[in-house]
C-alpha cells in the first residue's frame, strides 16, 4: 500500500512509538468480533536485530500498528512470537482490540466474593449499555485502555449482570450484538491528538458515518478484481430456543417459531436474564436475526479515487454496486455494507467483504 508504515507501540502508556520493518504484515478490520494476524521478520536484517534488542516485538508489551497516509488502519496486541533459527525468521502473532475484551471480567469485585456482585442498567439504549460494559472492563489498576466513547443515549432497555456468571466484556457485548435490534460495535484504532494510540468505540448502525462507494461490476473495464458472490443458509432457523437463568427444571426457557417446511432448531443462552418477558424478547429477536446471508467480496486498489482517503473507509461503509448479465449475481443495483476489509503492507489492494443491506 502506498504510504504504509508499521509501528510498534507500548502497552504501558500506549505511546513510545517506533517504526519497524516487516517482510510481510497482513491486517483486517471488522465490527462485532476479533481478528488475528502475523507479522514476519528477517532476523538477519540489521533493523530487525535492533527491533528485537530494543524490545519492540515483545508479547503483550507492544502493539503492532499499521498506518496508511497518517491514518491508522489496524492495531493488534502482540501475543506470541515464533523464532525459526534455521530459516532466520521471526513470526509475531497479534490480535486486535477484541482479544482484550475476551480477557476482562466486568464485575467490579474480583475477589472470591465476586459471586455476590450485581449491577443493573435501566432506561438506556443498547449502545449505552455496551458502553457501560466497556467502562467496567477498563476501570482499575492495570486495566486502563484509552477508549473514546460516544454520548449516552436513553432508551427502554434493561440489563442486570451478576458476578456469579463471571461474564467477560466479550460475553456481555456478544449477547447484545446478537439481538436483531442490537447494535453493531466497532473499536476503531486511531492516533490521539498527543500522538498516542487510542480506540473510538462506535455503536449502532455504523453506516451513517461512512461515505457511499459506487462500483459497476458489469463495466467492461473496472479497477476491481477477485469478485466473489456467496449465500449462506447456516444461520436460518424455524425454532429458536432461549435459555435464561437457572438450571434443570428451574431453568427459564422461551421459544420463538418461524416459517419454513424444513425444521431448523437452534438454542442460545442468555444466562444473565431472569425475567420471562425479557427472555421472550431476546428469543424472538434472536430468531429475527437469523436471515439468509448474501455476501459479495472484491478487491480494489488502495489508491482508488472511490475512497478519497483511508479515513473514509470504516466497517459499515455503504457500497452501491451494479451487476448485469452475470449467471449467478442478480441484475440491477444493490446496496451493501462493509463488514470487513483487509490488506497487506506489501500490496496496493484492499479486499472488501460486504453483506446486502437492502434498498438501492
Amino acid at each position: 500500500m502506498q504510504g504504509t508504515r508499521v509501528w510498534s507501540v507500548s502497552t504501558a502508556n500506549w505511546t513510545d512509538k517506533a517504526l519497524i520493518s516487516t517482510t510481510d504484515c497482513p491486517w483486517s478490520r471488522a465490527p462485532n468480533g476479533g481478528a488475528s494476524h502475523t507479522a514476519n521478520f528477517n532476523v538477519n536484517d540489521e533493523a530487525t536485530k535492533e527491533h528485537m534488542k530494543a524490545g519492540l516485538l515483545e508479547p503483550l508489551d507492544r502493539v503492532i500498528v499499521v498506518e496508511d497516509g497518517g491514518v491508522v488502519t489496524y492495531a493488534g496486541i502482540i501475543w506470541e512470537d515464533d523464532y525459526d533459527k534455521d530459516a532466520q525468521t521471526l513470526q509475531v502473532t497479534h490480535d486486535d482490540f477484541w482479544s482484550l475484551a475476551d480477557l476482562r471480567l466486568i464485575a467490579e469485585d474480583r475477589t472470591a466474593a465476586i459471586r455476590a456482585w450485581k449491577k443493573t442498567y435501566s432506561g438506556l439504549s443498547y449502545d449505552t449499555i455496551a458502553k457501560r460494559i466497556m467502562q467496567l472492563a477498563t476501570s482499575g489498576i492495570g486495566r486502563t485502555i484509552p477508549i473514546r466513547y460516544e454520548a449516552d443515549y436513553t432508551g427502554g432497555e434493561t440489563r442486570t449482570y451478576h458476578g456469579y456468571n463471571l461474564d467477560t466484556a466479550l460475553d456481555a457485548l456478544t449477547e447484545i450484538m446478537d439481538l436483531d435490534d442490537g447494535p453493531d460495535i466497532d473499536f476503531r484504532p486511531e492516533w490521539a491528538e498527543d500522538g498516542s494510540l487510542r480506540w473510538t468505540m462506535r455503536t449502532g448502525d455504523l453506516s451513517p458515518e461512512g461515505q457511499t462507494i459506487e462500483v459497476n461490476l458489469a463495466a467492461p473495464k473496472t479497477d476491481l478484481k477477485e469478485i466473489k458472490y456467496k449465500r449462506s443458509a447456516r444461520t436460518l432457523a424455524t425454532l429458536q430456543v432461549g435459555i435464561g437463568e437457572g438450571s434443570g427444571v428451574d431453568m427459564l426457557v422461551r421459544t420463538a417459531g418461524g416459517s419454513g417446511a424444513f425444521a431448523l432448531e437452534v438454542v442460545d443462552e442468555f444466562k444473565n436474564i431472569k425475567d420471562n418477558t425479557q427472555l421472550q424478547k431476546n428469543t424472538t429477536s434472536a430468531l429475527a436475526a437469523r436471515k439468509l446471508i448474501t455476501q459479495i467480496d472484491f478487491s480494489i486498489r488502495a489508491d482508488s479515487p472511490r475512497f478519497g482517503n483511508m479515513w473514509d473507509l470504516k466497517p459499515g461503509t455503504l457500497v452501491r454496486w451494479y451487476s448485469q448479465g452475470d449467471p449467478q449475481i442478480p441484475d440491477g443495483w444493490h446496496l451493501s455494507e462493509v463488514i470487513k476489509y483487509s490488506g497487506n503492507v506489501n500490496s496496493d489492494w484492499i479486499k472488501l467483504e460486504l453483506q446486502e443491506k437492502g434498498g438501492v
